[in-house]
């Protein structure tokens, strides 16, 4: 009898140990990282050593994306291949998060070559005729950008390679290399600054030497105050409509090389000169701001890069900027319906075992609304902060509309919704609202890919009166259509930089 009692107590022992050992393992399980943590961490510890991403460190993160693909589906695309553009866009997103706000440098697999930054040729044209002598008088913030573009290019990429130019009927080039003695030679009364024949103004001619002139290893940037001279006596729309089918035919004669990227920057800075309007009639005008332009163009691989290069927003005197390609992708970002925040109404998960939410049931309204929000990764759709957030530059179906978009703030979002949201690459807050008056359909979103409204605000078709809008460009409305309508014509279904799709079920 007593033997059988201790057997008994053995068993129970035997039973606590195992149940122990067991809960134990499924608490240190449950304290495990999550893989996106893990991966995340990785990147960090990368980055801390020179803000760069290596070949081999990319490598090993593609590595781990693997080992861990059924936990990472939004880094594994529709053939099982890594996508390299999302991994890219997790990099950045920590590297955002960082203290250095300087874009890292991170290697590319899909670049044309793994040392592009090394291989780049960079011109810059600065153009010099005599409408130009007023940003280069004094210290200016004309001055202070073209230093700080000059000394980021010259740290990122080869010395040697980056060539100064002047430009008017003819390239001038400039042998200054040390970008404070460059400075010093922006003088109107000093060789190279006033060689050529300066009182002619050009924009088209000047344009398609910078065009002719740049190959498929080069970046061309050209800084001016892009306006058009249309002549004495000429009918001003019939003429810039004129310029204008110059400036289309100019970028379409290029995009038979190969596929090339445009940016456009809308600078400012101090003027200090004359202005000369579309009669070439004199206005002195003294120390007010005055905007000018640089035009960056490549490329597209040697334009992504340069853009992660270069803080080009940070310049001193920017205000705006519009990206044109003439394969610029239809991309189909990172989102999910969040569960709770921003919540009008009901709806549950159509898949509750899915990671990401992007189809929803059993609608129910609330006072006749339906309203939910959605965390979306918008960090690298190449569009100002300001368009970004315009809601009229969305497109949503009939009966849907946009109530707001917002970076992502932890404090406007319900604590559960934010367990899931900073694990993923998400960036911002998009509310989106619907009512029973309609009928139930699918949400899909795009964000279109059109002028920007900065261009228009910044137009100018008389400038006789020029001290009466200061802000504007002559003709400058007129430019960019010419080049996004050449864009346009290369790739007639490049209407939109993102688009999504919900599945909305009763």
């Amino acid at each position: 009898m007593k033997k059988i009692i201790i057997q008994q107590k053995n068993t129970k022992s035997s039973i606590f140990n195992v149940l122990f050992l067991f809960g134990a393992l499924m608490f240190l399980n449950s304290c495990a990282n999550e893989p996106i943590d893990e991966l995340n961490k990785k990147i960090n510890i990368a980055l801390r050593s020179g803000n760069e991403i290596t070949k081999n460190e990319r490598n090993e993160f593609i590595e781990y994306v693997k080992e861990n693909s059924l936990d990472l589906p939004q880094i594994i695309g529709s053939n099982n291949e890594i996508n390299q553009e999302e991994l890219t866009n997790i990099i950045l997103l920590i590297a955002n998060k960082r203290r250095n706000s300087l874009a890292p440098k991170i290697f590319s697999p899909n670049a044309d070559s793994g040392n592009e930054n090394q291989d780049a040729i960079i011109n810059v044209f600065i153009e010099n005729s005599m409408s130009m002598d007023g940003y280069v008088k004094g210290s200016t913030e004309f001055e202070a950008a073209l230093s700080d573009l000059l000394v980021q290019m010259q740290y990122k990429y080869n010395k040697e390679n980056i060539n100064v130019n002047f430009i008017n009927t003819k390239v001038y080039p400039s042998k200054v290399v040390e970008v404070k003695t460059f400075v010093e030679t922006l003088d109107p009364s000093k060789k190279p600054y006033n060689e050529g024949k300066r009182t002619v103004s050009k924009l088209n001619e000047i344009l398609e030497t910078i065009l002719d002139s740049t190959s498929k290893s080069d970046v061309s940037i050209l800084i001016s105050d892009c306006i058009y001279s249309l002549g004495k006596g000429k009918d001003t729309e019939g003429a810039l409509e004129f310029e204008k089918s110059l400036t289309k035919g100019a970028f379409l004669e290029k995009s038979k090389e190969f596929d090339f990227s445009t940016i456009v920057l809308k600078m400012n800075s101090k003027f200090d000169g004359v202005y000369y309007d579309l009669n070439d009639s004199k206005t002195k005008i003294s120390k007010a701001n005055r905007p000018y332009y640089f035009w960056i163009i490549g490329n597209n691989q040697l334009i992504k890069s340069f853009q992660q290069n270069i803080d080009l927003k940070n310049l001193k005197g920017f205000e705006k900027s519009y990206y044109l390609s003439n394969n610029q992708e239809n991309n189909q970002p990172y989102f999910t319906v969040l569960k709770e925040t921003n919540k009008i109404g009901g709806f549950k998960p159509t898949d509750r075992k899915a990671k990401d939410l992007k189809s929803i049931s059993d609608i129910e309204y609330e006072n006749g609304s339906l309203q939910f929000s959605i965390a979306i990764d918008l960090e690298n759709i190449p569009v100002d902060k300001s368009y970004l957030l315009n809601t009229k530059n969305y497109v949503v179906p009939d009966g849907y509309s946009i109530i707001s978009i917002e970076k992502i703030d932890r404090n406007k979002i319900e604590r559960r919704d934010f367990l899931t949201v900073e694990k993923t690459t998400a960036t911002h807050i998009i509310i989106v609202s619907t009512s029973n008056k309609f009928t139930l359909q699918d949400f899909k979103l795009n964000l279109s890919n059109k002028i920007p409204s900065w261009v228009q605000d910044s137009n100018s078709i008389d400038d006789r009166d020029v001290k009466n809008e200061l802000d504007k460009t002559f003709g400058l409305l007129y430019l960019v259509q010419g080049v996004s309508e050449a864009y346009n014509t290369q790739n007639p279904n490049n209407e939109s930089y993102l688009n999504i799709n919900i599945e909305i079920k009763k």
